[in-house]
């Protein structure tokens, strides 16, 4: 699709066994009304500031898709895309580029038209890079079945099963395994676990083990010895392996769930906003989020999207911008992605913008209210949709710089990786110029603002024992300490006043 002389690629699916809706003439109907009679907005509107009077088009959001990093900076400007033609329409035979997913794409004066087919590209990589070696994987499955003998030492007839991220093929290079322990017949959790813990360390198999008995959900880790793998066994939790059976179905449906979702694991591991007890959103919330914006991605446009660069703009810009989490909640099932967050009994007066996302296996639980450090997530959400839709910051990167690289950061484990399917792909190779400065002259966030009321906003919890103080506070504090100031200034001179006496009176005797 060409819009004022900037081209937009579109990508065959990621999967021919997905069925692939057809472009639709009509456009689409508008969504149904909710059953909450309070008005509401779900989706907040950022309005580049300009003086031109010309009226905005449908969409204010500016066009990152179409930005063409060959094109001459100084002959720059935003397209603006037609309000009768569908942005994702999919250009014409005879413009459709030569797509090679080959490796050393990064080679001189060798460049995709667009970045989002950069992006893509590079993110499809990046993926391969996290994915488990031959090698790593026999070390994984050996240590489940050496945690699983000494389990099935001990109860002989109870059922082992493995969940979370290492059962969906969502996990990372420093991800741990989740077992259950199902039928084991113990009379409590504890006991098991303390004598779980005992076989292990008696058999040489583990490692750090720490038991978690007081937990809401009580769990043993430790660190298999010959792989060095964590682990995180419970008893009688069938929601891990149900949920684990659900994504599993939800990635055959959507191949683009797991790039994706590798992609933003590593972005919030590296900002330590990964982990639900600390207040960030887990790996299960994290792809409702994802099904979530999928699914309004196809009731919105008329043709499905493919490039995964355009898609993860797509979610921060959703989640980092737009969604309106003070009244609407988000979900996946059929009955609509948005819903209204009172008429479920999910609002949170106290901390309205926590978001809210439904439950997948059970409606009527919110598995984001635990996710109370969300201001920052949707501040590092923003961020990075600001950062890759910055059309001068992409286009100053040059040929030998990644864009992937300005929002996934070098880390240890990244560093000492060697991944790819031989073994011999580094992390430099892969992102050059991950983690270098950007140029500071090309951020446009002044050029934005959004008619919404960020009144109910909140601010992130404190870290230790930080005080805010308001202005108020400081001026009586600094009033306090000026009063104390005078009284210390006059109580030294009364000080002073009574030792100058004393010396006067000693003198007046010694001469007499």
């Amino acid at each position: 699709m060409e819009i004022d002389g900037f081209l937009y690629e579109t990508l065959s699916p990621l999967s021919t066994n997905v069925a692939v809706s057809a472009p639709v003439s009509t456009p689409p109907p508008a969504p149904s009304p909710l059953s909450d009679s309070e008005p509401y907005l779900v989706l907040r509107n950022h309005i580049p500031i300009s003086t031109n009077s010309t009226p905005l088009p449908e969409t204010s959001a500016p066009e990152f898709f179409s930005l063409d990093v060959d094109a001459d900076a100084d002959d720059w400007r935003t397209p603006t895309p037609p309000l009768k033609r569908s942005r994702l329409a999919t250009p014409l035979p005879d413009e459709e580029p030569k797509r090679s997913l080959e490796v050393g794409w990064f080679r001189a004066n060798c460049r995709f038209k667009s970045p989002m087919l950069q992006l893509h590209k590079e993110i499809l990589d990046f993926c391969d890079f996290l994915s488990p070696t031959p090698e790593e994987q026999v070390s994984r499955d050996t240590a489940v079945e050496s945690v699983s003998d000494v389990i099935k030492y001990i109860w002989p007839k109870c059922k082992v099963e493995v969940f979370g991220s290492f059962k969906t093929g969502l996990f990372l290079p420093s991800s741990d395994v989740d077992m259950v322990i199902l039928e084991s017949q113990i009379r409590t959790p504890q006991l098991g676990l303390h004598a779980l813990s005992r076989a292990l360390s008696q058999r040489g198999v583990a490692k750090k083990i720490q038991v978690i008995a007081k937990a809401r959900v009580p769990i043993i880790k430790f660190v298999e010895k010959r792989s060095g793998i964590s682990f995180d066994v419970s008893f009688d939790m069938e929601n891990g392996p149900k949920a684990a059976e659900y994504i599993q179905d939800a990635i055959s449906k959507w191949p683009q769930l797991r790039p994706l979702c590798l992609i933003l694991k590593v972005f919030l591991q590296q900002r330590e906003l990964n982990e639900v007890y600390s207040g960030g959103i887990g790996s299960y919330a994290l792809l409702a989020m994802l099904i979530a914006m999928l699914r309004n991605s196809l009731e919105t446009y008329a043709s499905p999207e493919h490039n995964l660069g355009v898609l993860l703009v797509t979610f921060f810009d959703m989640y980092g911008r737009k969604l309106n989490t003070s009244d609407v909640g988000i979900s996946c099932n059929d009955g609509g992605t948005f819903f209204s967050k009172k008429s479920k009994g999910f609002l949170n007066a106290n901390r309205r913008s926590l978001i809210s996302i439904q439950d997948p296996q059970a409606p009527e639980n919110d598995i984001g209210k635990n996710s109370f450090n969300y201001f920052q997530i949707k501040s590092a959400f923003g961020m990075a949709c600001s950062t890759l839709t910055n059309t001068k910051l992409i286009m100053s990167l040059g040929p030998t710089r990644s864009i992937l690289g300005t929002i996934i950061r070098p880390d240890k484990v990244l560093l000492e990786r060697k991944g790819g399917s031989n073994g011999d792909v580094t992390f430099s190779n892969l992102l050059p110029g991950a983690g270098e400065p950007l140029q500071k002259d090309f951020v446009e966030h002044e050029g934005l603002f959004c008619n919404w009321n960020v009144d109910d906003e909140e601010e992130p919890f404190s870290r230790g024992k930080e005080i805010v103080i308001s202005d108020d506070d400081v001026r009586t504090e600094s009033k306090k300490k000026s009063k104390r100031g005078v009284k210390l200034h006059k109580s030294v001179k009364v000080k002073k006043m009574k030792v100058m006496g004393t010396k006067k009176r000693k003198r007046a005797s010694s001469e007499g």
